[in-house]
């Protein structure tokens, strides 16, 4: 299926030309569990959930499995470089501990990456605080 005939009948149908390695789903290769079995009506809105490696994981799959176009649509915006090292790994702690006396720069990417991720208030208003002048001098330069 093409991606404008996606865009223009809707992402709930299967690719006709795709079926699953293993009917319940228990192929190991998959990245995720009984990823053949998910529509892509359902897992694009869900693909942000996951973490750098997983999209990584699902990207490899995807290219030697179904290539559905909007599913690399999808992982093209969301795939990417972490603000931090290990980012998806940390904890909101360990992030806001990482961004004291951060660059522009990183402030900047950080806010980008958790508006596409997960959206925790707690990073996006320092973040906020942060590039709007509520941090040192010595963090200003970038």
């Amino acid at each position: 299926m093409t991606l404008l005939n996606s865009l223009r009948y809707g992402f709930s149908r299967e690719d006709p030309g795709s079926s699953a390695a293993n009917v319940d789903g228990s192929d190991e290769s998959q990245p995720l569990p009984g990823y053949d079995r998910i529509n892509v009506k359902h897992l694009i809105p869900d693909l942000s959930k996951h973490s750098q490696v997983e999209l990584t994981a699902i990207d490899t799959y995807e290219r030697s499995h179904k290539k559905r176009p909007p599913v690399f649509d999808k992982l093209r915006y969301l795939r990417g470089k972490e603000p931090l090292q290990d980012y998806d790994t940390l904890s909101v702690e360990e992030i806001l501990a990482g961004l004291e006396g951060a660059d522009i720069a990183t402030l900047r990417k950080t806010r980008v990456y958790e508006r596409k991720f997960q959206r925790r208030p707690d990073v996006l208003e320092k973040v906020a605080a942060a590039l709007h002048g509520d941090r040192p001098a010595s963090a200003r330069r970038g």
